[in-house]
């Protein structure tokens, strides 16, 4: 199952393999901080979910986010 970063209901990125693959893109965009504990976490009102891959969707994995 792919997955994707989101803000509320919208989709920010592309699909990723896994949720890990999704949690490295929000580093290199530098939306991950470090928690008070030492745990990642990221920034407010962001997630990463389960998605579903779309036939038109960019698979260039230099391309991390959807810009409409």
């Amino acid at each position: 199952m792919p997955y994707a970063l989101y803000e509320a209901d919208e989709r920010l990125t592309r699909s990723f393999p896994t949720p890990q693959a999704a949690w490295e893109a929000a580093e290199r965009a530098g939306l991950v901080e470090i928690g008070p504990g030492g745990e990642k976490i990221l920034d407010n009102n962001l997630e990463i979910r389960p998605c579903e891959s779309t036939p038109d969707e960019v698979v260039d994995p230099g391309s991390d986010f959807i810009f409409s």
